[in-house]
């Protein structure tokens, strides 16, 4: 199994490098544009989802991207507190302030795992690449 692990940061993310750098991971692993454009999304939803979010002012976000065994695994780790958020049954309306991104990760992520970590909260995303 490969691994690309990533400190987020301001700067990385002001620069836009994020998405070039995990593209660039998953194109090297033989992994589909759809199942790439998926991957990225459901990142970029994610840590906005952080940012925007999340009580804790240091946004201390690591993330680490997994490409083996026919699928591609998403750890984000951050340090505030787990949010007890759940899924829309729907996707929300467009007039909603905030919805959206937690709806297309359990929509097109095989599996969105959720917990408590020592540090804050761990959200995997795991996504069949056959």
């Amino acid at each position: 199994m490969n691994s690309l692990q990533i400190n987020l940061n301001k700067t990385l993310l002001a620069k836009h490098s994020l998405c070039l750098e995990v593209d660039q991971f998953m194109l090297q692993n033989q992994i589909s544009s759809s199942q790439r454009f998926k991957v990225i999304t459901c990142i970029l939803e994610a840590v906005a989802n952080v940012i925007n979010h999340s009580a804790s002012s240091s946004k201390e976000i690591i993330l680490i991207l997994h490409s083996g065994d026919n699928k591609v695994i998403v750890d984000l780790l951050d340090n505030s507190p787990l949010h007890g958020n759940k899924s829309p049954l729907q996707c929300p309306d467009t007039n909603e302030q905030s919805g959206r991104g937690l709806w297309i990760m359990h929509n097109w992520m095989d599996s969105v795992r959720v917990q408590e970590s020592v540090a804050g909260t761990h959200l995997q995303l795991s996504l069949s690449t056959q």
